[in-house]
């Protein structure tokens, strides 16, 4: 009998029989909201004052906290008190070495069996003098279709639909262009859209943001993917040709 009280009392006491600990979910919740809240504000406070590092602490430190809740709380060890710091140690030395290794194939835009043809064309040529900029590029789909090659390398900022609303267009200035609009299309025709495609906005005296494909095509893909760009003007705002 006084076995069994001393049992419930452990557990009113919020401690197992193992000698483990309560574990205070309220409080494991608000900090993981608390961490959700700064892992939407780091990459924009990184991304308006320019220090981008910002946004890799914010990363790190949200993951080293989550890690530390898990080992503590939900792990159950009895020895986890004293394995907590090497498993945490460990756990850094592996994210650094899975960036450092990562990071070089990521910068770089060639190498062991792979060349990103249009990313080193576009670096190479720079823009009317001034320094260059690399450009990321998606690499060509095997079976061309000009919807498959627009939905590859232009919905990203251009959208699906051609209305200028894709995923990394609201990061860009001036935005992307709106194929979908009238006006877009009053002084344009299907031979600049295809220089566009091949050379850059540049070589039209567009923005250079929107990169060079014409490494990635041949003339007759560019031609028919200029056709199917042409194919979201509404009607009576389509170019008439070449």
């Amino acid at each position: 009998m006084s076995e069994n009280n001393e049992h419930e009392h452990s557990n009113d006491d919020g401690h197992g029989h193992d000698g483990g600990h309560h574990v205070n979910y309220f409080k494991i919740y608000v900090v993981l909201v608390v961490l959700f809240l700064i892992s939407v504000a780091g990459p924009e406070v990184g991304e308006m004052t320019g220090l981008r590092w910002i946004t890799l602490i914010t990363a790190f430190g949200i993951a080293v906290v989550k890690a530390n809740l898990v080992i503590q709380n939900f792990m159950h060890l009895r020895w986890e008190k004293n394995l907590m710091k090497w498993v945490l140690a460990t756990s850094l030395i592996l994210m650094f070495l899975m960036v450092a290794g990562i990071s070089p194939d990521v910068m770089n835009h060639e190498g062991n069996n792979w060349e990103n043809v249009a990313a080193k064309a576009a670096v190479e040529r720079g823009v009317d003098g001034e320094a260059e900029e690399e450009t990321m590029v998606v690499a060509a789909p095997v079976g061309f279709t000009p919807q498959g090659a627009f939905q590859t390398v232009c919905a990203t900022c251009h959208g699906t639909a051609g209305d200028g609303n894709g995923p990394a267009g609201a990061a860009l200035d001036p935005p992307p262009a709106n194929f979908t609009d009238a006006a877009f299309w009053a002084d344009r025709d299907k031979q600049r859209i295809m220089t566009v495609i091949q050379d850059g906005a540049a070589a039209v005296g567009g923005s250079s943001l929107m990169a060079p494909f014409g490494a990635l095509y041949t003339d007759e893909q560019v031609s028919e993917l200029a056709d199917y760009v042409i194919s979201f003007a509404p009607d009576g705002a389509a170019p008439g040709g070449e």
